[in-house]
């Protein structure tokens, strides 16, 4: 890795807006979820620091009744509808407190991520399939899902689910304005994370 610079330019007000995006979805990351389903997302280590940190999350053992599917490098992550449906209802219509504005948040991507969903053609089964390519809003609801052990998650060609995800934490800062964080999920055993996710940037 390139030691940096000991001379940093200033940033670029295209650096500074992006730079604070992610810091704000960083903090929203962080919050969601709360109050929604079996339980609250876990406290991530501090954004905008050094970390390397893995952490193994027992997830469902079964798929929802009422699923919503997607698919991600190969991994299958399988989402409670009727959950998603509940969250996306319970929204406020605006917001006066930080809960209320993250459920809001947490609301409008629950809906969109179950707008995306179509019913399987197969006739076999209940789950709704989402086909098209996920953006960031959507990653966040199927990342805030893992990290609170809220999915199914089976590998490609498995018909079992995979008792725990490993979520790593994975940033450094490298100086004021230089850094940045993801957080990547994969079925322990698999060389390669089936989701990546930006975390916060600066």
């Amino acid at each position: 890795m390139r030691p940096p610079s000991t001379t940093t330019p200033p940033p670029t007000a295209h650096k500074l807006r992006r730079g604070l995006a992610l810091c704000v979805l960083a903090l929203g990351l962080g919050g969601s979820m709360t109050g929604h389903g079996a339980s609250a997302a876990p406290e991530r280590p501090a954004a905008g620091t050094d970390v390397d940190e893995t952490r193994s999350v027992v997830q469902r053992s079964r798929a929802p009744a009422d699923c919503l599917s997607v698919v991600l490098e190969g991994v299958t992550v399988l989402l409670d509808r009727s959950e998603l449906s509940r969250q996306a209802s319970a929204k406020p219509t605006a917001w006066k407190t930080e809960a209320e504005r993250m459920a809001l948040i947490e609301g409008r991507r629950a809906a969109a991520l179950l707008q995306a969903a179509t019913p399987a053609k197969d006739g076999q089964t209940t789950c709704h399939q989402v086909t098209q390519t996920l953006d960031g809003e959507d990653q966040f609801v199927v990342l805030a899902h893992l990290e609170r052990g809220a999915a199914a998650v089976l590998p490609a060609g498995s018909r079992q689910p995979v008792p725990a995800v490993a979520i790593r934490y994975l940033a450094q800062r490298c100086g004021p304005t230089c850094g940045r964080g993801h957080i990547m999920v994969s079925v322990p055993g698999q060389p390669r994370p089936f989701l990546v996710a930006d975390w916060w940037a600066s």
